[in-house]
């Protein structure tokens, strides 16, 4: 197959993209934490907040583990377009995003979620096209033709397919194994810290949403 033409500047970004998605957050994850709670505790405000955050998190979760069983270990080895590939070309990027869409859902905290759409069109901007290019360089014409059938963010759940029996590479899911122990915390983490935030002693010192 071809080498993907890539230039060496988009190359750069894309590795860097997680330094760089963490520099656009951190000054909108801190004047978000340390701002007044958008809603207290005991309230049903925060009840809808939190319940919000519970099914956008499940979500992610749910579309993540999903993806894993129909791409997990043969990503750049065959071209992968039934189940969620079918509808969508990026599954595990779009429940990666709903799993951080809950953050800000746990904590009340619009001006996080501001920093958290930025930094994910960031990390999407950088990433995606790089990866597609690869994909286009392992797979060819066939990847093009996907590419004009299947939307790339946004689902459409009228072109779903699939087998009736998929075959699954366990290396790929002990992959994302590895990854759901560590973004299974969330919850947890939240949690403590929309606690510590309605408490006098947190320091509060700016009044952002």
């Amino acid at each position: 197959m071809a080498t993907a033409q890539i230039s060496q500047p988009r190359r750069w970004w894309a590795r860097s993209r997680a330094w760089v998605g963490i520099t656009i957050i951190a000054p909108f994850a801190a004047a978000g934490l340390f701002s007044s709670p958008l809603v207290l505790h005991e309230t049903w405000y925060h009840c809808y907040l939190e319940m919000a955050g519970w099914l956008f998190f499940l979500a992610g979760v749910l579309v993540r583990w999903w993806a894993t069983l129909y791409i997990g270990g043969r990503k750049y080895h065959k071209l992968v377009s039934e189940g969620p590939y079918s509808i969508c070309r990026n599954p595990l990027y779009l429940g990666t995003f709903f799993l951080c869409l809950s953050i800000p859902m746990y904590l009340g905290s619009l001006t996080f979620a501001v920093g958290l759409a930025a930094a994910s069109i960031f990390y999407l901007a950088a990433t995606v096209p790089v990866e597609e290019a690869n994909l286009r360089a392992h797979i060819g014409p066939e990847f093009d033709e996907y590419c004009r059938r299947t939307p790339r963010f946004i689902p459409n759940f009228r072109r779903y397919t699939s087998a009736r029996y998929v075959e699954v590479d366990t290396h790929g899911l002990l992959a994302e194994a590895w990854r759901a122990s560590r973004y299974l915390w969330i919850p947890a983490i939240c949690e403590v810290i929309a606690y510590a935030r309605d408490e006098a002693w947190w320091p509060h010192h700016w009044h952002l949403p």
